[in-house]
């Protein structure tokens, strides 16, 4: 199956990621915390 494809020439290799995101971390870490609070103010 595929291995690395050529990067077009419009696109910068700052742009080429090859791993996750921190950002997308928090973020998740984020959303799970607010649904947890949501759960546990509920009752």
């Amino acid at each position: 199956m595929g291995g690395t494809k050529e990067r077009p020439a419009n696109v910068p290799a700052e742009n080429e990621y090859h791993n996750v995101h921190w950002l997308v971390l928090v973020t998740y870490a984020a959303a799970i915390a607010g649904v947890a609070i949501l759960i546990v103010n509920a009752g």
